[in-house]
């Protein structure tokens, strides 16, 4: 049997068979390369990974002094800049007090008071995470930590993994002193 053969075959045995309409209307608009470029801008957008408070990780965690000055930039941030933010020249414009906060909880703060200054074009805000507290109760019941800074530590811990973070330091005694740090934010593009 040969191809011509099998072919007629095929065709007796589907007799009046119509192929399946699509639902709805159907149409194909033009793509012009402006409308691909659009796509293409769309698409990457909507994969693109948004990174959320828990993005902030632990891996490489160090507990600070609770009377120990803090102080971190990212290279190429100026000296004057820094300067100006160790010496309170840079007044923030936001506030997130972490009084009474658990480390979960102050992460979500921290996080949110970044995207907040972010969104309304603040480049300086002031984390108040406090100093060496009483220490805390595990799951467990037992007391940890006594005297050591923990929310000092994640803080300081967590704003070096922001992207957003271009420098911090220890506040000024009037703001807080070692229990406060006032944290320089990457232009937002809003501000722009």
């Amino acid at each position: 049997m040969n191809q011509q053969d099998e072919k007629h075959d095929f065709r007796l045995a589907m007799g009046q068979v119509e192929p399946l309409r699509k639902p709805g209307r159907q149409t194909s608009p033009k793509t012009t390369s402006k409308d691909a470029q659009s796509l293409a801008i769309r698409r990457a957008s909507a994969t693109q990974v948004t990174p959320t408070a828990a993005a902030l990780g632990e891996d490489g965690f160090i507990m600070v002094e609770s009377e120990q000055l803090l102080s971190y930039h990212r290279t190429g941030l100026d000296a004057a800049s820094l300067r100006r933010l160790q010496h309170g020249h840079m007044r923030p414009t936001l506030l997130a007090d972490l009084h009474g906060y658990r480390v979960e909880q102050a992460r979500e703060v921290v996080w949110r008071a970044i995207k907040q200054a972010q969104a309304e074009g603040d480049r300086c805000l002031l984390i108040i995470h406090g100093k060496a507290g009483a220490g805390y109760t595990d799951d467990n019941g037992d007391l940890r930590g006594a005297g050591q800074a923990l929310l000092k530590s994640h803080v300081s811990h967590w704003l070096q993994q922001v992207d957003e973070v271009l420098a911090f330091t220890s506040a000024l005694p009037k703001d807080g002193g070692t229990g406060a740090v006032y944290v320089l934010l990457k232009n937002s593009r809003k501000s722009r």
